[in-house]
């Protein structure tokens, strides 16, 4: 009864502090068109919805959102009484002068103006006393100084320059179905096939009896006696060191990140290389053509050398060093998500757990490292962000301050996820690239779980239906439809 007590408790401070608010930083896009609304280009833009007048209403597409002429008079930055007529177009000012955003936005709306574009340069932006009650109905947006440069150049190749401004929405991508599928195939295939050993043929696998390493023992005799107070707090130990390890390398990333990042990108490509070794080597082995060898002596011993089997090592080296030298480039993300896959398949049948009960240790203490690692670290840490986002964004990163959107460029980033771009055309990708992702983690840990549940139903129930080793790959692929 304590326990169940202590285990609501917990799961109240969760929620407690899963519910802390963070300010919102929200992007959006104009886009620049010539006069016969032909599009010449497209910017990112980020806003505060709490600068536009309640009445303001958000378009979502570019064809449903209002086109204002870009005003290309005398030069206007807001914080002097303005006399020029601006009525019913857009403005672009810089965020020079010493007034505050509020002034700005509220001479500008007096004028007439319908779109304010501030372009964030080296100047100071002042917002803290924007609300509300500052504005009419004209929606103010930020650019960077990079697009601001786009713009004026646009405006001296076109006759007349407009711009509209709307809120794209990502929809459902397919890239969701594409990574459910991959945790689902790595679960059930890497689960299967630590039960046979390493370098079969595939024709070997019809024909060969399936059963667990060595390493699984089960007590099946009548004269075993409960485990004792020793032996759970080994397991208990063993546990605790597993997770301490985790915890070790989250904190030597987060510390030293531009330092431990190369060491774990080594990491995968040694692990990838790995699994993809032992995913071909089944299909070269089937060849006829590749069984030939070399017979040499060494150490007044014959010594026989497969040519394939040492092509096939480079080979995958190869493609490790091919992702590592284009690591940066958008187009390789195939590469990185199968190398990805080769990482899951070659841990989920090459490190089987020996009983149950570390399964289940290693699980709650997993547990109480999320939660610590994610929702109380923020409370410790300088800029607010939490160490296990810290070190998955890439330390370089900070915590989002409201400001004008920056230029993406790529940064050095852990490869421990499969990430997949959307699939579908979304102008916000002007803003960045959008991916979705799952830690490896994710696929890794319950793979764990799911290949001792194959090893107990070859034990204990050889050669009939793996109803546990089935019920936790349908319980797996339930919990992952109900998480996307």
């Amino acid at each position: 009864q304590h326990t169940f007590q202590a285990m609501i408790w917990l799961l109240l401070f969760i929620i407690k502090l899963s519910e802390s608010k963070e300010q919102t930083i929200y992007h959006g896009v104009i886009a620049a068109s010539d006069t016969d609304e032909t599009e010449v280009e497209k910017f990112c833009v980020t806003f505060d919805p709490d600068w536009f007048s309640s009445q303001y209403a958000y378009a979502l597409t570019e064809e449903t959102a209002a086109r204002f002429e870009v005003y290309g008079g005398s030069s206007i930055n807001g914080c002097s009484p303005i006399t020029s007529v601006i009525e019913d177009k857009a403005i672009i000012i810089q965020d020079t002068g010493h007034c505050s955003v509020a002034d700005r936005a509220a001479r500008l709306n007096q004028a007439g103006a319908r779109l304010i574009v501030i372009a964030r340069t080296d100047g100071s932006l002042n917002v803290t006393d924007v609300n509300i009650s500052n504005f009419t109905s004209a929606p103010i947006v930020l650019i960077n100084s990079n697009s601001l440069v786009k713009i004026t150049q646009l405006e001296g190749q076109s006759e007349t320059l407009y711009l509209s401004f709307y809120l794209p929405q990502t929809k459902f991508d397919g890239n969701v179905i594409v990574i459910y599928a991959i945790c689902i195939f790595c679960i059930v295939a890497g689960s299967y096939w630590s039960l046979y050993p390493q370098h079969m043929k595939i024709s070997e696998f019809w024909t060969t009896t399936p059963k667990p390493p060595i390493r699984l023992v089960m007590h099946t005799s009548e004269e075993d006696q409960p485990e004792s107070k020793g032996s759970i707090c080994s397991n208990v130990i063993f546990g605790g060191f597993i997770v301490g390890i985790m915890a070790t390398m989250l904190l030597l990333l987060y510390f030293a990140y531009k330092y431990f990042v190369y060491v774990f990108m080594g990491l995968f490509c040694v692990i990838s290389s790995t699994g993809m070794y032992s995913l071909l080597f089944p299909c070269f082995a089937e060849i006829s053509f590749f069984h030939f060898r070399w017979e040499i002596l060494f150490r007044g011993k014959d010594r026989k050398i497969f040519p394939y089997k040492v092509a096939l090592w480079l080979l995958c080296f190869c493609v490790a060093i091919v992702w590592f030298a284009n690591r940066h480039v958008l187009s390789i993300w195939p590469l990185q998500v199968g190398m990805g896959i080769c990482v899951c398949l070659n841990i989920i049948k090459s490190v089987p757990l020996p009983n149950l009960k570390i399964i289940a240790i290693i699980m709650v203490m997993l547990f109480v490292y999320d939660i610590f690692f994610v929702f109380i670290t923020p409370y410790f840490t300088k800029d607010g962000m939490s160490i296990m986002e810290k070190v998955a964004t890439g330390a370089s990163s900070n915590k989002p301050v409201f400001d004008a959107p920056q230029d993406y460029s790529p940064s050095e980033q852990i490869p421990l996820s499969v990430k997949i771009p959307y699939l579908q055309k979304c102008d916000i990708k002007v803003c960045a690239p959008i991916y979705g992702m799952i830690g490896f983690g994710d696929i890794v840990i319950p793979g764990l779980l799911t290949a001792y549940c194959a090893y107990f139903d070859t034990l204990a129930h050889p050669g009939e239906t793996k109803w546990y080793y089935i019920i936790s790959c349908i319980a797996y692929a339930s919990g992952l439809r109900s998480r996307t």
